[in-house]
Protein backbone atom coordinates (compact mmCIF):
# COMPACT_ATOMS: atom_id res chain seq x y z
CA UNK A 1 0.00 0.00 0.00
CA UNK A 2 1.32 3.46 -0.86
CA UNK A 3 2.57 5.59 2.02
CA UNK A 4 1.16 8.99 2.95
CA UNK A 5 4.41 10.58 1.75
CA UNK A 6 4.01 9.00 -1.68
CA UNK A 7 0.36 10.02 -1.91
CA UNK A 8 1.12 13.59 -0.85
CA UNK A 9 3.66 13.84 -3.65
CA UNK A 10 0.91 13.10 -6.16
CA UNK A 11 -0.66 16.52 -5.92
CA UNK A 12 1.62 17.89 -8.61
CA UNK A 13 1.44 14.71 -10.67
CA UNK A 14 -0.19 13.63 -13.89
CA UNK A 15 -1.13 10.38 -12.07
CA UNK A 16 -3.68 10.42 -9.28
CA UNK A 17 -3.00 8.21 -6.22
CA UNK A 18 -5.50 5.51 -7.19
CA UNK A 19 -4.15 5.26 -10.71
CA UNK A 20 -0.60 5.09 -9.42
CA UNK A 21 -1.53 2.39 -6.91
CA UNK A 22 -3.05 0.29 -9.69
CA UNK A 23 -0.16 0.77 -12.11
CA UNK A 24 2.56 0.26 -9.52
CA UNK A 25 0.89 -2.86 -8.16
CA UNK A 26 0.64 -4.15 -11.72
CA UNK A 27 4.38 -3.67 -12.24
CA UNK A 28 5.14 -5.50 -8.99
CA UNK A 29 2.82 -8.36 -9.98
CA UNK A 30 4.66 -8.66 -13.30
CA UNK A 31 7.97 -9.01 -11.50
CA UNK A 32 6.50 -11.52 -9.05
CA UNK A 33 5.23 -13.66 -11.92
CA UNK A 34 8.66 -13.50 -13.54
CA UNK A 35 10.25 -14.60 -10.27
CA UNK A 36 7.77 -17.47 -9.93
CA UNK A 37 8.68 -18.59 -13.44
CA UNK A 38 12.36 -18.51 -12.53
CA UNK A 39 11.84 -20.59 -9.40
CA UNK A 40 9.48 -23.17 -10.91
CA UNK A 41 11.54 -23.79 -14.04
CA UNK A 42 14.97 -23.78 -12.38
CA UNK A 43 17.09 -26.92 -12.18
CA UNK A 44 19.16 -26.35 -9.04
CA UNK A 45 18.17 -26.24 -5.35
CA UNK A 46 20.08 -22.97 -4.99
CA UNK A 47 17.54 -21.16 -7.15
CA UNK A 48 14.46 -23.35 -6.75
CA UNK A 49 14.66 -24.08 -3.01
CA UNK A 50 17.05 -21.58 -1.43
CA UNK A 51 15.67 -18.58 -3.37
CA UNK A 52 19.09 -17.12 -4.15
CA UNK A 53 17.86 -14.76 -6.85
CA UNK A 54 16.17 -11.44 -7.62
CA UNK A 55 14.16 -9.98 -10.50
CA UNK A 56 13.20 -6.48 -11.56
CA UNK A 57 11.73 -4.23 -14.22
CA UNK A 58 13.79 -1.18 -15.15
CA UNK A 59 13.19 1.86 -17.32
CA UNK A 60 15.27 2.74 -20.38
CA UNK A 61 17.72 4.64 -18.15
CA UNK A 62 18.40 1.50 -16.11
CA UNK A 63 16.46 2.71 -13.07
CA UNK A 64 14.53 0.14 -11.04
CA UNK A 65 10.77 0.45 -11.57
CA UNK A 66 9.73 -2.56 -9.53
CA UNK A 67 11.60 -5.36 -7.82
CA UNK A 68 10.27 -8.58 -6.38
CA UNK A 69 9.94 -8.43 -2.59
CA UNK A 70 10.72 -12.14 -2.26
CA UNK A 71 14.25 -12.30 -3.62
CA UNK A 72 17.48 -11.43 -1.86
CA UNK A 73 17.46 -8.03 -0.14
CA UNK A 74 21.19 -8.01 -0.84
CA UNK A 75 20.30 -7.58 -4.51
CA UNK A 76 18.20 -4.46 -3.77
CA UNK A 77 20.36 -2.03 -5.71
CA UNK A 78 22.46 -4.34 -7.83
CA UNK A 79 20.11 -4.82 -10.77
CA UNK A 80 19.99 -1.10 -11.47
CA UNK A 81 23.75 -0.61 -11.18
CA UNK A 82 24.45 -3.69 -13.28
CA UNK A 83 22.01 -2.62 -15.98
CA UNK A 84 23.50 0.85 -16.27
CA UNK A 85 27.01 -0.58 -16.59
CA UNK A 86 25.93 -3.09 -19.24
CA UNK A 87 24.37 -0.25 -21.22
CA UNK A 88 27.79 1.40 -21.33
CA UNK A 89 28.96 -1.68 -23.26
CA UNK A 90 25.77 -1.93 -25.32
CA UNK A 91 24.12 1.50 -25.69
CA UNK A 92 20.31 1.36 -25.86
CA UNK A 93 20.21 2.52 -29.48
CA UNK A 94 22.24 -0.57 -30.51
CA UNK A 95 19.81 -3.08 -28.97
CA UNK A 96 17.22 -5.00 -30.96
CA UNK A 97 14.13 -7.06 -30.06
CA UNK A 98 15.21 -10.51 -28.92
CA UNK A 99 18.62 -9.42 -27.64
CA UNK A 100 19.71 -10.79 -24.26
CA UNK A 101 22.75 -9.48 -22.39
CA UNK A 102 24.67 -11.53 -19.84
CA UNK A 103 27.44 -10.96 -17.32
CA UNK A 104 28.74 -12.40 -14.07
CA UNK A 105 31.67 -10.03 -13.61
CA UNK A 106 31.81 -9.52 -9.82
CA UNK A 107 32.63 -5.82 -10.18
CA UNK A 108 29.61 -5.30 -12.45
CA UNK A 109 27.12 -7.84 -11.16
CA UNK A 110 26.53 -9.25 -7.67
CA UNK A 111 30.01 -9.66 -6.28
CA UNK A 112 31.02 -13.21 -7.20
CA UNK A 113 31.09 -15.39 -10.29
CA UNK A 114 28.18 -17.78 -9.54
CA UNK A 115 25.72 -14.85 -9.64
CA UNK A 116 24.76 -14.43 -13.29
CA UNK A 117 22.72 -11.50 -14.58
CA UNK A 118 20.50 -11.62 -17.66
CA UNK A 119 19.08 -8.43 -19.16
CA UNK A 120 16.36 -8.34 -21.81
CA UNK A 121 15.36 -5.12 -23.59
CA UNK A 122 11.59 -4.74 -23.95
CA UNK A 123 10.22 -3.12 -27.09
CA UNK A 124 6.70 -1.82 -27.69
CA UNK A 125 5.57 -0.65 -31.12
CA UNK A 126 9.19 -0.74 -32.23
CA UNK A 127 10.43 1.44 -29.37
CA UNK A 128 12.62 0.46 -26.44
CA UNK A 129 10.49 1.05 -23.34
CA UNK A 130 12.01 -0.98 -20.49
CA UNK A 131 14.29 -3.82 -19.41
CA UNK A 132 13.57 -7.10 -17.66
CA UNK A 133 16.46 -8.30 -15.51
CA UNK A 134 17.25 -11.02 -13.05
CA UNK A 135 20.22 -12.34 -11.14
CA UNK A 136 20.52 -15.90 -9.88
CA UNK A 137 23.19 -17.91 -8.09
CA UNK A 138 23.94 -20.72 -10.49
CA UNK A 139 25.26 -24.08 -9.50
CA UNK A 140 28.83 -24.13 -10.78
CA UNK A 141 30.95 -21.88 -12.97
CA UNK A 142 34.22 -23.69 -12.33
CA UNK A 143 36.99 -22.68 -9.96
CA UNK A 144 38.15 -24.23 -6.71
CA UNK A 145 35.04 -23.21 -4.78
CA UNK A 146 36.61 -22.28 -1.46
CA UNK A 147 37.86 -19.19 0.32
CA UNK A 148 41.45 -20.35 -0.26
CA UNK A 149 41.70 -18.64 -3.66
CA UNK A 150 44.08 -15.69 -3.83
CA UNK A 151 42.69 -13.99 -6.95
CA UNK A 152 39.65 -14.01 -9.23
CA UNK A 153 41.38 -16.20 -11.80
CA UNK A 154 41.13 -19.21 -9.46
CA UNK A 155 37.39 -18.79 -9.04
CA UNK A 156 35.93 -19.84 -12.37
CA UNK A 157 34.57 -18.46 -15.62
CA UNK A 158 34.20 -14.67 -15.79
CA UNK A 159 31.81 -13.45 -18.49
CA UNK A 160 32.15 -9.79 -19.46
CA UNK A 161 28.99 -8.02 -20.64
CA UNK A 162 28.09 -10.01 -23.76
CA UNK A 163 25.16 -10.88 -25.98
CA UNK A 164 23.76 -14.29 -25.14
CA UNK A 165 21.07 -13.80 -27.80
CA UNK A 166 21.22 -11.56 -30.87
CA UNK A 167 17.79 -10.65 -32.23
CA UNK A 168 16.38 -13.88 -30.84
CA UNK A 169 19.21 -16.12 -32.04
CA UNK A 170 21.29 -17.85 -29.36
CA UNK A 171 25.02 -17.24 -29.23
CA UNK A 172 25.96 -20.91 -29.32
CA UNK A 173 29.66 -20.16 -28.96
CA UNK A 174 29.01 -18.46 -25.62
CA UNK A 175 26.67 -21.24 -24.49
CA UNK A 176 29.41 -23.76 -25.31
CA UNK A 177 31.99 -21.78 -23.36
CA UNK A 178 29.69 -21.78 -20.32
CA UNK A 179 29.07 -25.53 -20.63
CA UNK A 180 32.78 -26.26 -20.99
CA UNK A 181 33.63 -24.43 -17.76
CA UNK A 182 31.06 -26.05 -15.47
CA UNK A 183 31.18 -29.38 -13.65
CA UNK A 184 27.40 -29.50 -14.08
CA UNK A 185 26.72 -28.05 -17.54
CA UNK A 186 23.15 -29.31 -17.84
CA UNK A 187 22.24 -27.87 -14.47
CA UNK A 188 23.70 -24.45 -15.19
CA UNK A 189 22.18 -24.23 -18.67
CA UNK A 190 18.85 -25.32 -17.19
CA UNK A 191 18.99 -22.43 -14.72
CA UNK A 192 19.99 -19.96 -17.45
CA UNK A 193 16.98 -21.12 -19.46
CA UNK A 194 14.84 -20.46 -16.38
CA UNK A 195 16.25 -16.94 -16.19
CA UNK A 196 15.51 -16.44 -19.88
CA UNK A 197 11.93 -17.64 -19.40
CA UNK A 198 11.42 -15.28 -16.47
CA UNK A 199 12.44 -12.27 -18.54
CA UNK A 200 10.23 -13.37 -21.44
CA UNK A 201 7.24 -13.52 -19.08
CA UNK A 202 8.07 -10.05 -17.76
CA UNK A 203 8.22 -8.72 -21.32
CA UNK A 204 4.93 -10.34 -22.28
CA UNK A 205 3.06 -9.02 -19.25
CA UNK A 206 4.48 -5.52 -19.55
CA UNK A 207 3.46 -5.29 -23.21
CA UNK A 208 -0.04 -6.44 -22.23
CA UNK A 209 -0.19 -3.72 -19.59
CA UNK A 210 0.92 -1.03 -22.02
CA UNK A 211 -1.67 -2.14 -24.55
CA UNK A 212 -4.39 -2.17 -21.90
CA UNK A 213 -3.64 1.37 -20.72
CA UNK A 214 -2.79 2.73 -24.18
CA UNK A 215 0.72 3.72 -23.11
CA UNK A 216 3.30 4.57 -25.75
CA UNK A 217 6.07 5.07 -23.23
CA UNK A 218 6.80 4.06 -19.63
CA UNK A 219 9.13 6.95 -18.84
CA UNK A 220 6.47 9.33 -17.45
CA UNK A 221 5.36 6.59 -15.05
CA UNK A 222 8.96 5.84 -14.11
CA UNK A 223 9.70 9.51 -13.50
CA UNK A 224 6.72 9.66 -11.13
CA UNK A 225 7.82 6.53 -9.29
CA UNK A 226 11.40 7.74 -8.89
CA UNK A 227 10.35 11.20 -7.70
CA UNK A 228 7.83 9.89 -5.19
CA UNK A 229 10.05 7.21 -3.72
CA UNK A 230 12.89 9.70 -3.35
CA UNK A 231 10.61 12.16 -1.57
CA UNK A 232 9.27 9.42 0.65
CA UNK A 233 12.75 8.27 1.67
CA UNK A 234 13.83 11.83 2.35
CA UNK A 235 10.75 12.27 4.52
CA UNK A 236 12.01 9.37 6.66
CA UNK A 237 15.61 10.60 6.90
CA UNK A 238 14.98 14.31 7.48
CA UNK A 239 13.46 14.04 11.01
CA UNK A 240 16.54 12.16 12.22
CA UNK A 241 18.97 14.38 14.15
CA UNK A 242 21.97 15.53 12.14
CA UNK A 243 25.07 13.79 13.37
CA UNK A 244 27.63 11.03 12.93
CA UNK A 245 26.69 7.60 14.25
CA UNK A 246 29.22 4.80 14.51
CA UNK A 247 29.14 1.03 14.31
CA UNK A 248 31.69 -1.76 14.22
CA UNK A 249 31.48 -5.51 13.72
CA UNK A 250 34.36 -7.97 13.73
CA UNK A 251 34.36 -10.86 11.27
CA UNK A 252 36.40 -14.02 11.79
CA UNK A 253 38.17 -13.29 8.50
CA UNK A 254 40.40 -16.00 7.03
CA UNK A 255 43.56 -16.18 9.15
CA UNK A 256 42.83 -13.22 11.39
CA UNK A 257 39.86 -11.05 12.37
CA UNK A 258 38.68 -8.27 10.07
CA UNK A 259 36.86 -5.09 11.09
CA UNK A 260 33.85 -3.60 9.31
CA UNK A 261 33.55 -0.03 10.54
CA UNK A 262 30.87 2.44 9.50
CA UNK A 263 30.01 6.03 10.16
CA UNK A 264 26.43 6.95 9.29
CA UNK A 265 26.23 10.68 8.62
CA UNK A 266 22.81 12.31 8.68
CA UNK A 267 22.61 15.77 7.17
CA UNK A 268 19.10 17.04 6.53
CA UNK A 269 17.37 14.59 4.19
CA UNK A 270 20.66 13.04 3.05
CA UNK A 271 22.46 10.07 4.55
CA UNK A 272 25.99 8.85 3.95
CA UNK A 273 27.53 5.58 5.06
CA UNK A 274 31.32 5.76 5.19
CA UNK A 275 33.41 2.60 5.60
CA UNK A 276 36.59 4.47 6.52
CA UNK A 277 38.61 2.36 8.97
CA UNK A 278 37.48 -0.98 7.54
CA UNK A 279 40.20 -3.60 7.11
CA UNK A 280 42.30 -3.75 3.96
CA UNK A 281 41.56 -6.36 1.30
CA UNK A 282 43.15 -9.75 1.85
CA UNK A 283 44.65 -12.36 -0.52
CA UNK A 284 41.77 -14.76 0.11
CA UNK A 285 38.29 -15.10 -1.36
CA UNK A 286 36.41 -13.08 1.26
CA UNK A 287 36.63 -9.59 -0.27
CA UNK A 288 33.44 -7.89 -1.43
CA UNK A 289 33.27 -5.73 -4.58
CA UNK A 290 31.64 -2.36 -4.17
CA UNK A 291 28.43 -3.27 -6.02
CA UNK A 292 27.36 -5.70 -3.30
CA UNK A 293 28.68 -3.44 -0.55
CA UNK A 294 26.43 -0.71 -1.91
CA UNK A 295 23.42 -3.02 -1.98
CA UNK A 296 24.03 -4.39 1.52
CA UNK A 297 24.32 -0.82 2.76
CA UNK A 298 20.90 0.02 1.34
CA UNK A 299 19.21 -2.82 3.24
CA UNK A 300 19.07 -1.15 6.70
CA UNK A 301 17.63 1.99 5.13
CA UNK A 302 14.95 -0.09 3.45
CA UNK A 303 14.21 -1.48 6.93
CA UNK A 304 13.73 1.96 8.47
CA UNK A 305 11.34 2.81 5.62
CA UNK A 306 9.51 -0.47 4.93
CA UNK A 307 6.38 1.32 3.69
CA UNK A 308 8.13 2.68 0.59
CA UNK A 309 7.89 0.42 -2.48
CA UNK A 310 11.28 -0.47 -3.89
CA UNK A 311 12.41 1.74 -6.77
CA UNK A 312 15.60 3.54 -7.72
CA UNK A 313 14.38 6.84 -6.31
CA UNK A 314 14.37 5.45 -2.77
CA UNK A 315 18.13 4.97 -3.01
CA UNK A 316 19.03 8.48 -4.16
CA UNK A 317 19.23 10.14 -0.73
CA UNK A 318 21.83 7.61 0.45
CA UNK A 319 25.49 7.82 -0.48
CA UNK A 320 28.03 5.07 0.14
CA UNK A 321 31.75 5.69 0.53
CA UNK A 322 34.08 2.69 0.68
CA UNK A 323 37.84 3.29 0.55
CA UNK A 324 39.59 1.67 -2.38
CA UNK A 325 41.59 -1.42 -1.49
CA UNK A 326 39.50 -2.46 1.51
CA UNK A 327 37.55 -5.66 2.02
CA UNK A 328 34.40 -3.75 1.06
CA UNK A 329 35.89 -2.26 -2.13
CA UNK A 330 38.78 -4.47 -3.27
CA UNK A 331 40.93 -3.82 -6.28
CA UNK A 332 40.76 -6.20 -9.22
CA UNK A 333 41.77 -9.06 -9.39
CA UNK A 334 40.93 -9.74 -5.74
CA UNK A 335 39.44 -13.11 -4.81
CA UNK A 336 35.77 -12.64 -3.92
CA UNK A 337 33.91 -15.97 -4.03
CA UNK A 338 33.01 -16.04 -0.31
CA UNK A 339 32.37 -12.31 -0.06
CA UNK A 340 29.32 -12.84 2.17
CA UNK A 341 31.61 -13.95 5.00
CA UNK A 342 32.54 -10.30 5.41
CA UNK A 343 29.79 -8.21 3.88
CA UNK A 344 26.86 -9.79 5.71
CA UNK A 345 28.28 -8.12 8.79
CA UNK A 346 27.83 -4.66 7.26
CA UNK A 347 24.13 -4.39 8.01
CA UNK A 348 24.82 -5.23 11.66
CA UNK A 349 27.33 -2.38 11.90
CA UNK A 350 24.82 0.04 10.32
CA UNK A 351 22.01 -1.10 12.62
CA UNK A 352 24.37 -0.68 15.55
CA UNK A 353 24.97 2.91 14.46
CA UNK A 354 21.26 3.59 13.94
CA UNK A 355 20.33 2.05 17.29
CA UNK A 356 21.43 5.31 18.92
CA UNK A 357 18.25 6.81 17.44
CA UNK A 358 15.91 4.28 19.09
CA UNK A 359 13.30 4.91 20.44
CA UNK A 360 13.25 8.72 20.32
CA UNK A 361 13.74 9.11 16.58
CA UNK A 362 13.29 5.63 15.09
CA UNK A 363 10.54 3.11 15.91
CA UNK A 364 11.93 0.10 17.79
CA UNK A 365 10.93 -2.33 15.05
CA UNK A 366 13.20 -0.63 12.50
CA UNK A 367 16.55 -1.87 13.85
CA UNK A 368 17.78 -5.36 14.54
CA UNK A 369 20.70 -7.00 16.29
CA UNK A 370 23.34 -9.04 14.49
CA UNK A 371 21.98 -12.21 12.90
CA UNK A 372 23.49 -15.66 12.69
CA UNK A 373 24.68 -16.20 9.13
CA UNK A 374 23.84 -18.85 6.58
CA UNK A 375 25.88 -22.01 6.95
CA UNK A 376 26.14 -23.51 3.49
CA UNK A 377 27.99 -26.55 2.32
CA UNK A 378 29.01 -27.39 -1.22
CA UNK A 379 29.46 -31.07 -2.06
CA UNK A 380 31.48 -31.93 -5.12
CA UNK A 381 32.65 -35.00 -6.98
CA UNK A 382 32.01 -37.26 -9.97
CA UNK A 383 29.50 -40.03 -10.52
CA UNK A 384 31.92 -41.98 -12.68
CA UNK A 385 32.53 -45.41 -11.19
CA UNK A 386 29.93 -44.96 -8.46
CA UNK A 387 27.82 -48.08 -7.90
CA UNK A 388 24.20 -47.59 -8.90
CA UNK A 389 23.06 -48.72 -5.44
CA UNK A 390 24.54 -45.59 -3.95
CA UNK A 391 22.74 -43.24 -6.26
CA UNK A 392 19.71 -43.94 -4.06
CA UNK A 393 17.11 -43.60 -6.76
CA UNK A 394 18.51 -40.38 -8.18
CA UNK A 395 19.32 -40.73 -11.85
CA UNK A 396 22.25 -38.40 -12.55
CA UNK A 397 22.19 -36.44 -15.77
CA UNK A 398 25.80 -35.27 -15.46
CA UNK A 399 29.15 -36.96 -15.04
CA UNK A 400 29.89 -34.76 -12.05
CA UNK A 401 27.90 -33.33 -9.19
CA UNK A 402 28.17 -30.02 -7.40
CA UNK A 403 25.37 -29.42 -4.94
CA UNK A 404 24.92 -26.37 -2.70
CA UNK A 405 22.78 -26.63 0.42
CA UNK A 406 21.95 -23.71 2.73
CA UNK A 407 20.94 -23.70 6.40
CA UNK A 408 20.24 -20.52 8.35
CA UNK A 409 21.31 -19.24 11.70
CA UNK A 410 19.02 -17.22 13.95
CA UNK A 411 17.77 -13.74 13.18
CA UNK A 412 18.85 -10.94 15.48
CA UNK A 413 16.14 -9.54 17.73
CA UNK A 414 14.38 -6.29 16.91
CA UNK A 415 14.12 -3.59 19.53
CA UNK A 416 10.45 -4.53 19.76
CA UNK A 417 10.26 -8.30 19.24
CA UNK A 418 12.23 -11.53 19.31
CA UNK A 419 14.27 -12.65 16.36
CA UNK A 420 13.01 -15.61 14.37
CA UNK A 421 14.82 -18.91 14.63
CA UNK A 422 16.73 -20.25 11.60
CA UNK A 423 15.78 -17.25 9.49
CA UNK A 424 18.34 -15.77 7.16
CA UNK A 425 19.04 -12.06 7.39
CA UNK A 426 19.93 -10.11 5.33
CA UNK A 427 19.97 -12.92 2.76
CA UNK A 428 16.33 -14.02 2.83
CA UNK A 429 17.48 -17.42 1.56
CA UNK A 430 15.42 -20.44 2.52
CA UNK A 431 16.63 -23.57 4.28
CA UNK A 432 16.97 -26.32 1.68
CA UNK A 433 14.67 -29.23 2.62
CA UNK A 434 16.37 -32.36 3.90
CA UNK A 435 14.48 -34.45 1.35
CA UNK A 436 16.04 -32.49 -1.51
CA UNK A 437 19.53 -32.98 -0.09
CA UNK A 438 19.10 -36.70 0.51
CA UNK A 439 17.51 -37.27 -2.89
CA UNK A 440 20.28 -35.68 -4.89
CA UNK A 441 23.26 -37.20 -3.06
CA UNK A 442 23.92 -40.26 -0.87
CA UNK A 443 23.55 -38.43 2.44
CA UNK A 444 21.71 -39.16 5.66
CA UNK A 445 20.67 -36.28 7.91
CA UNK A 446 20.96 -37.81 11.37
CA UNK A 447 19.96 -34.62 13.16
CA UNK A 448 18.41 -31.28 12.26
CA UNK A 449 17.39 -29.37 15.35
CA UNK A 450 17.13 -26.03 17.07
CA UNK A 451 20.08 -25.30 19.36
CA UNK A 452 18.84 -24.49 22.84
CA UNK A 453 20.29 -21.32 24.42
CA UNK A 454 21.72 -20.18 21.08
CA UNK A 455 19.57 -17.05 20.76
CA UNK A 456 21.24 -14.03 22.31
CA UNK A 457 19.58 -13.24 25.66
CA UNK A 458 17.78 -9.93 25.95
CA UNK A 459 14.45 -8.33 26.72
CA UNK A 460 13.92 -9.40 23.14
CA UNK A 461 15.71 -12.66 22.48
CA UNK A 462 17.70 -13.43 19.35
CA UNK A 463 16.47 -16.25 17.14
CA UNK A 464 17.99 -19.66 17.71
CA UNK A 465 20.45 -21.28 15.36
CA UNK A 466 20.28 -24.85 14.16
CA UNK A 467 22.40 -27.98 14.27
CA UNK A 468 22.64 -30.43 11.38
CA UNK A 469 24.53 -33.71 11.47
CA UNK A 470 25.06 -35.35 8.09
CA UNK A 471 26.59 -38.74 7.32
CA UNK A 472 27.94 -39.81 3.97
CA UNK A 473 26.40 -43.03 2.69
CA UNK A 474 28.73 -43.12 -0.30
CA UNK A 475 31.52 -45.63 -0.64
CA UNK A 476 33.70 -43.03 -2.33
CA UNK A 477 35.20 -39.76 -1.05
CA UNK A 478 33.13 -36.57 -1.29
CA UNK A 479 34.64 -33.10 -1.17
CA UNK A 480 32.82 -30.84 1.31
CA UNK A 481 33.36 -27.09 1.05
CA UNK A 482 31.85 -24.90 3.79
CA UNK A 483 30.42 -21.68 2.38
CA UNK A 484 29.50 -18.35 4.00
CA UNK A 485 30.60 -19.70 7.38
CA UNK A 486 31.48 -16.99 9.90
CA UNK A 487 30.87 -15.96 13.53
CA UNK A 488 32.74 -18.88 15.05
CA UNK A 489 35.31 -16.74 16.87
CA UNK A 490 33.16 -13.60 16.97
CA UNK A 491 29.50 -14.37 17.70
CA UNK A 492 26.63 -12.14 16.54
CA UNK A 493 26.53 -9.04 18.71
CA UNK A 494 23.58 -7.78 20.72
CA UNK A 495 22.24 -4.23 20.85
CA UNK A 496 21.35 -1.79 23.62
CA UNK A 497 22.45 -4.12 26.41
CA UNK A 498 21.41 -7.36 24.73
CA UNK A 499 23.78 -10.33 24.78
CA UNK A 500 25.51 -11.95 21.81
CA UNK A 501 24.07 -15.02 20.15
CA UNK A 502 25.83 -18.36 20.45
CA UNK A 503 28.83 -18.71 18.15
CA UNK A 504 28.87 -21.18 15.28
CA UNK A 505 30.81 -24.44 15.19
CA UNK A 506 31.99 -26.97 12.60
CA UNK A 507 33.19 -30.50 13.35
CA UNK A 508 33.46 -33.83 11.62
CA UNK A 509 33.43 -37.33 13.05
CA UNK A 510 32.08 -35.85 16.29
CA UNK A 511 35.20 -34.20 17.66
CA UNK A 512 37.58 -33.15 14.89
CA UNK A 513 37.53 -29.45 13.98
CA UNK A 514 36.41 -28.76 10.42
CA UNK A 515 38.13 -25.88 8.63
CA UNK A 516 35.50 -23.20 7.93
CA UNK A 517 37.32 -21.88 4.86
CA UNK A 518 38.88 -24.95 3.23
CA UNK A 519 37.78 -28.26 1.76
CA UNK A 520 37.33 -31.38 3.89
CA UNK A 521 37.32 -34.78 2.19
CA UNK A 522 34.55 -36.95 3.61
CA UNK A 523 35.50 -40.59 3.52
CA UNK A 524 32.82 -43.31 3.41
CA UNK A 525 30.80 -43.20 6.62
CA UNK A 526 32.19 -39.84 7.76
CA UNK A 527 29.81 -37.41 9.35
CA UNK A 528 30.00 -33.68 9.80
CA UNK A 529 28.18 -31.28 12.10
CA UNK A 530 27.34 -27.65 11.35
CA UNK A 531 26.02 -25.48 14.17
CA UNK A 532 24.77 -22.17 12.79
CA UNK A 533 24.96 -19.25 15.24
CA UNK A 534 22.04 -17.63 17.00
CA UNK A 535 21.06 -13.98 16.62
CA UNK A 536 21.96 -11.25 19.08
CA UNK A 537 19.53 -10.02 21.73
CA UNK A 538 18.26 -6.48 22.36
CA UNK A 539 18.09 -4.74 25.76
CA UNK A 540 19.23 -6.42 29.03
CA UNK A 541 17.89 -9.97 29.53
CA UNK A 542 16.75 -9.33 33.10
CA UNK A 543 14.11 -7.02 31.58
CA UNK A 544 12.47 -9.90 29.72
CA UNK A 545 8.95 -10.81 30.78
CA UNK A 546 9.32 -13.78 33.19
CA UNK A 547 6.29 -15.59 31.78
CA UNK A 548 7.84 -15.36 28.32
CA UNK A 549 11.05 -16.89 29.68
CA UNK A 550 9.02 -19.76 31.15
CA UNK A 551 7.41 -20.35 27.75
CA UNK A 552 10.85 -20.33 26.11
CA UNK A 553 11.95 -23.05 28.53
CA UNK A 554 8.81 -25.08 27.83
CA UNK A 555 9.42 -24.71 24.09
CA UNK A 556 13.00 -25.93 24.36
CA UNK A 557 14.52 -22.62 23.29
CA UNK A 558 16.03 -21.69 26.66
CA UNK A 559 17.37 -23.99 29.38
CA UNK A 560 16.44 -23.76 33.04
CA UNK A 561 20.05 -22.88 33.76
CA UNK A 562 20.05 -19.91 31.38
CA UNK A 563 16.66 -18.81 32.68
CA UNK A 564 18.09 -18.63 36.20
CA UNK A 565 21.63 -17.41 35.50
CA UNK A 566 20.98 -14.89 32.72
CA UNK A 567 17.30 -13.96 32.73
CA UNK A 568 17.06 -14.20 36.53
CA UNK A 569 13.83 -16.18 36.39
CA UNK A 570 13.07 -18.96 38.89
CA UNK A 571 10.89 -21.84 37.70
CA UNK A 572 8.98 -24.34 39.77
CA UNK A 573 9.65 -28.08 39.30
CA UNK A 574 6.58 -28.14 37.06
CA UNK A 575 8.07 -25.43 34.81
CA UNK A 576 5.85 -22.52 35.77
CA UNK A 577 7.31 -19.17 36.76
CA UNK A 578 7.78 -18.63 40.50
CA UNK A 579 6.88 -14.95 40.84
CA UNK A 580 8.17 -14.43 44.38
CA UNK A 581 11.50 -16.17 43.79
CA UNK A 582 11.95 -14.34 40.49
CA UNK A 583 11.36 -10.99 42.17
CA UNK A 584 14.04 -11.83 44.76
CA UNK A 585 16.48 -12.89 42.04
CA UNK A 586 15.98 -9.72 40.05
CA UNK A 587 16.30 -7.63 43.19
CA UNK A 588 19.79 -9.04 43.69
CA UNK A 589 18.98 -11.97 45.96
CA UNK A 590 19.37 -15.68 45.34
Amino acid sequence: MLSREVIDASRRSRFDPVQLEVLWSRLISIVEEAETTLVRTSFSPTVGEAADHAAALLDVKGQILAQTPHGLPAFIAILGRTTRTMLEYFPPETLRPGDVLITNDPWICAGHLPDINLLRPIFFKGKLVAFAANTAHLNDVGGRGSAESVDIFEEGLRIPPSKLFRAGEPNEDLFNIIRANSRTPKLIIGDINAQLAANVIAEKRLVEMMEEYAFDDLQPLSDEIQERTERAMRAVIEPLPDGDYHGEVISDGYDEPLAIRVTVRIRGSDAMVDYEGTSAQVPRAINCPFNLTYAETMFPFRCIAPHIPMAEGALRPIQVVAPDGTIVNPRFPAAVLRRTIVIHNAQAAIFQALSALVPDHLPPDRVTAHSGCIYAFWLRGRWEGVPAAYKRGFVPVEEGYHQIYLFNGGQGAHASQDGHGTLSMPDNCSNVPVEVCEYRLPLLFERKEIIRDSGGPGRFRGGCGQRIVVRSLADWPIMCLPGSVDRIQHPPIGLLGGYPGRAGRLTYNDTLPMHPRAATILQPGDRFCMEAPGGGGVYPPEERDPETVARDVADGLVSREQAWEVYRVELTPEGTMDAAATARLRAGGR
